[in-house]
């Protein structure tokens, strides 16, 4: 009976920590920097001038589509990221507790999985959206900056 207690501790915590691993950005969540809307907490790499749109030199109207697309999707973000918060609330207390199965953590896993997956595809529909309004030297420009890392981490290669 110790040895199931055991067993089923490990799994949980093997899960929990394989649902944050999973939690933190990833590729897609690198997209979320064409939704995401600004806040008042400060974030790196954002700079006073207006971020990295700006470098974009988008026109208006440009600005304005940008808007929108953010604007239509907002509400399932928010929906999204709300339900994977309960979620995983729900597998903690599931690992944390004595009743469930193997097979309800599991599912409630798979579950967490499937939300973050139905989430990324939101985030990166909004990707497509906003690459088609934009011209092909701002499409480099945001590929660039959506999969760059840290910029003070990761110096430009110098080419000779």
């Amino acid at each position: 009976m110790l040895i199931r207690r055991v067993s089923i501790l490990a799994v949980g915590i093997i899960a929990l920590g394989s649902t944050i691993a999973l939690y933190k950005p990833t590729l897609f969540s690198h997209q979320v920097i064409a939704q995401t809307p600004t806040r008042s907490v400060t974030r790196p790499n954002r700079g006073k001038s207006g971020g990295w749109l700006k470098e974009l030199n988008l026109t208006s109207q440009q600005l304005q589509q940008i808007k929108e697309i953010r604007h239509q999707s907002k509400q399932q973000i928010a929906q999204k990221s709300q339900e994977i918060r309960q979620r995983q609330q729900e597998l903690h207390d599931l690992i944390a507790g004595t009743t469930a199965t193997k097979e309800q953590v599991r599912d409630k896993y798979n579950q967490i999985k499937l939300v973050k997956r139905q989430l990324a595809d939101i985030q990166f529909e909004n990707t497509l959206a906003i690459r088609e309004i934009l011209n092909p030297e701002q499409r480099q420009k945001f590929a660039d900056r959506m999969y760059k890392k840290n910029p003070r981490q990761n110096p430009p290669a110098q080419h000779n």
